[in-house]
C-alpha cells in the first residue's frame, strides 16, 4: 500500500496493520472501521481510504456523496491519492458533482507536479501543460 510518499508515523503503520489484518483476510468491515477511527483524526491516508470503501462498497454499504467528501477531505489534506481520486472519478466522470475539466485539470497538475506517474500521463494525455 505505501511508497516512499507516506511519512513514516504511528497512523501509517495503523493502516498497514489494518490492511494486513484485516483486509486481507476479508474482514472488510473491521477495515472500514478502523480506517474511519483514523479518518475521522484526519489522517489523509485512512480519509483516502475510507472514501475508496464508500466508493466501492467495501465493509460499508456503498455512498457516492460520502465517497466524495471523504475523497475531497483527504484531497485537501494533501494527500496525493485521494487527488488523483478526485480529479479521475469524481470531476472527470462527473460522479456527485458536475464534469468539471477545469477543476480535474488544476487537480491533474497539482498531482503531475508531485512526481506522480498517473497524473503526468493523465496530463500529456489530456493535453495539459504542467506549468
Amino acid at each position: 500500500m505505501t511508497d516512499d510518499y507516506y511519512s513514516p508515523c504511528k497512523e501509517l503503520d495503523e493502516c498497514n496493520e489494518l490492511i494486513q489484518k484485516y483486509f486481507e483476510t476479508q474482514q472488510y468491515e473491521e477495515c472500514f472501521q478502523g480506517h474511519l477511527r483514523l479518518a475521522e483524526k484526519g489522517y489523509p491516508l485512512a480519509e483516502c481510504q475510507v472514501g475508496c470503501f464508500y466508493y466501492d462498497g467495501i465493509g460499508v454499504e456503498k455512498d457516492m456523496e460520502k465517497a466524495f467528501y471523504w475523497t475531497e477531505r483527504a484531497a485537501l489534506h494533501g494527500d496525493r491519492d485521494a487527488q488523483c481520486n478526485l480529479e479521475d472519478l469524481f470531476y472527470m466522470e462527473g460522479i456527485i458533482v458536475e464534469k468539471n475539466f477545469s477543476k480535474a485539470r488544476e487537480w491533474f497538475i497539482k498531482v503531475a507536479l508531485q512526481n506522480n506517474d498517473y497524473a503526468i500521463n493523465r496530463c500529456m494525455e489530456l493535453k495539459i501543460q504542467i506549468k
